[in-house]
């Protein structure tokens, strides 16, 4: 029997992708961390000898990191919701929520990324390090919620068997 909607089921879902979506945005700009460094200090001249291509191409390139990860979340949750049998209902609707969050560009904005910035900043002077730390703690949070919405969809079909 396939469950049609479970608003819990979805925020859950919503809240982990947000994480998961975050992190790895910080993974990334991790990962270029030099390029970085040399576009916050607005060194033209060290950007253009750390990479071949354009600063617009750069950011093009983090859009694209973030959309393939928010499209690769989706089907993951998708697939989670299919196993344990759950409407498709709430795969779309994580979908919308999901999207329309990253269209407001809240990942890299907020009170929490501000303290996350400082807190990590701590450890590091550039962003490599800082962004690193601070990518993989989001991270891991992201995926111990997914995991916890997975336990509870385990628990959730379980019990439904029995009633």
């Amino acid at each position: 029997m396939m469950k049609k909607f479970n608003i819990k089921l979805i925020l859950l879902e919503c809240l982990a992708l947000i994480f998961i979506i975050s992190g790895l945005k910080r993974l990334y700009i991790a990962y270029n961390g030099k390029q970085f460094d040399a576009l916050m200090s607005e060194d033209w001249g060290k950007f253009d000898s750390l990479t071949d291509i354009r600063i617009g191409q750069f950011f093009a390139n983090q859009a694209y990191w973030t959309l393939s990860s928010l499209i690769i979340g989706i089907l993951i949750v998708g697939l989670i919701n299919w196993k344990y049998k759950f409407g498709i209902i709430n795969s779309i609707i994580v979908l919308l929520i999901t999207f329309g969050i990253s269209l407001t560009g809240f990942y890299g904005t907020g009170i929490i990324n501000r303290y996350l910035n400082y807190f990590c900043g701590l450890f590091a002077e550039g962003y490599g390090i800082a962004f690193l730390i601070g990518g993989l703690l989001i991270f891991f949070v992201g995926i111990t919620i997914l995991w916890k919405t997975i336990a509870l969809n385990k628990n959730t079909v379980h019990n439904t068997v029995y009633n």
